[in-house]
């Protein structure tokens, strides 16, 4: 952990990341003139194809937006997480799942507090005539999205009836549509914590200030996007996983946020105000529909010198959208499932947010694995996105659909599988018949117990374990080792 922890905190900001993902040819400038539509969108999707390789891209040549620069892909592969964590280029996904899981609650928060006047964010400040689009070099992530969307911004906000609590100020990534110069929508459910706040705002009268953080430390980015509990600080998550500290400052509304972010947007909330938002192209690789959002008034902005505006490819996936939550998604389902049922081994939530999810477990007893996945189903991420449930034997590697795909193949039982309907989903969900209700489906996918009837066929148990794994490194190697 120590060693680990060593190469991480030299990361304090997405400038460092940026650099050091450069070292280890995983990211590139493209200096080569492009347009805001369809340009970056499409070189954006063509970079997503290498889920394992593909470089962060930073655009500094972009037509409409002389000297502006935008980074798209910094979380949008495998290798670029393994650079986050410490690890090589090429460690498996199960080796980063189980990297994360290990660290998760592993160590204490190291949280350092910058005076504003000190800030790299506050370095330029604008209080006046505000205009959004001047400040950032907008473009639509996808062709038919009703407007212009900030679609990586980790949003920070107090809980307006709790405002000193430092474990309820929220820091999440959610979707904001600009609505003109100095506003925009943000769009969330009831069960996400802002939906939450959002809701105590308007049930109170009280103002709710945020602070759009934009082009941000990559190891909040992650935990934005992180199911964690409603008290639980993302920074405190995110300076503890990467065992070096976060650097905290005010913004001018009151609010902490990042230190060496790239650009803060400050706004509050009109309350009881609604204003049409959408269609948007959302990570199930569906289109929303246009719905009525909360709108948000810009109050200030504030920027270091010649920022770097971060935005990602979200829509059918494989996107970075995929990369950027799909362990953060898993390591705490597995964590809250352990807690009462140590038998999970493994949990695969990477696809579409955990729309479909894998859970390797020892079955305890007959039917036992059928029991793990209705708590899975119960749990803060789960209540909403675990949609399909696959429930594999602990020999079965949940990352290798080859594996599961012969667990299903030749372990399900037309009476194992469990349709759930009329059950709370997430809206966006392009499958449900009414937004917002849905079918939940467990197929397990185990071996049989008593006083289950077990048959006749014997199934053959290959030899597993860290030797075969370190076998197949060596393979690994010999094998770049003779191409080279």
């Amino acid at each position: 952990m120590q060693d680990l922890a060593k190469q991480s905190r030299s990361i304090t900001s997405l400038r460092d990341f940026l650099e050091l993902l450069g070292d280890a040819g995983q990211a590139i400038t493209w200096s080569e003139r492009v347009m805001p539509e369809p340009d970056v969108r499409n070189i954006a999707v063509a970079a997503s194809r290498d889920a394992n390789g593909a470089p962060a891209i930073v655009f500094d040549n972009i037509a409409g937006y002389p000297g502006k620069r935008t980074a798209v892909g910094v979380h949008g592969s495998w290798d670029n997480i393994a650079l986050l964590l410490g690890r090589p280029k090429g460690t498996t996904i199960r080796e980063l799942f189980f990297e994360i899981a290990g660290r998760w609650g592993d160590a204490a928060a190291q949280i350092s507090t910058v005076p504003e006047a000190r800030a790299p964010v506050h370095e330029c400040r604008i209080e006046s005539g505000i205009n959004l689009y001047d400040v950032l070099p907008v473009y639509r992530i996808n062709e038919y999205d009703g407007g212009f969307y900030l679609g990586k911004a980790s949003v920070a906000s107090r809980d307006p009836e709790d405002l000193d609590n430092f474990g309820k100020q929220n820091v999440g990534i959610y979707r904001l549509q600009l609505q003109g110069p100095d506003s925009f929508t943000l769009m969330t459910i009831p069960s996400h914590d802002m939906g939450r706040q959002i809701m105590a705002a308007e049930r109170t009268g009280l103002p709710l200030k945020i602070a759009v953080m934009l082009g941000n430390h990559p190891g909040l980015a992650v935990f934005a996007a992180t199911p964690i509990g409603y008290e639980e600080s993302e920074y405190s998550y995110a300076s503890a996983m990467m065992g070096a500290p976060i650097r905290l400052t005010k913004s001018g509304n009151g609010i902490d946020i990042l230190a060496d972010s790239e650009i803060v947007i400050e706004a509050e909330m009109q309350l009881g105000e609604r204003v049409l938002e959408g269609p948007f192209g959302e990570f199930p690789g569906s289109y929303s529909g246009v719905r009525k959002a909360p709108i948000f008034k810009v109050t200030a902005i504030s920027h270091r010198k010649n920022p770097i505006f971060e935005n990602i490819y979200i829509g059918r996936g494989w996107t970075e959208h995929d990369t950027l939550i799909g362990l953060h998604t898993s390591a705490p389902i597995y964590a809250q499932l352990r807690q009462n049922f140590p038998e999970v081994t493994a949990v695969n939530a990477l696809y579409q947010h955990g729309l479909t999810g894998i859970i390797s477990v020892k079955n305890r007893m007959a039917g036992f694995a059928k029991t793990v996945a209705l708590r899975a189903l119960s749990t803060p991420h789960g209540v909403m996105y675990l949609k399909n449930l696959i429930m594999v034997d602990a020999d079965v590697d949940p990352f290798d659909l080859n594996q599961v795909m012969w667990a299903l193949s030749t372990r399900t039982r037309a009476d194992d599988i469990i349709v759930l309907p009329n059950m709370p989903a997430v809206p966006i969900d392009p499958s449900a018949v009414v937004p917002g209700k849905g079918h939940r489906l467990i197929i397990d996918a185990t071996s049989y117990l008593p006083p289950d009837p077990v048959g006749e066929a014997h199934l053959v148990t290959p030899p597993t374990g860290p030797d075969i794994d370190e076998l197949s490194k060596k393979i690994r190697a010999m094998q770049l080792g003779a191409l080279q």
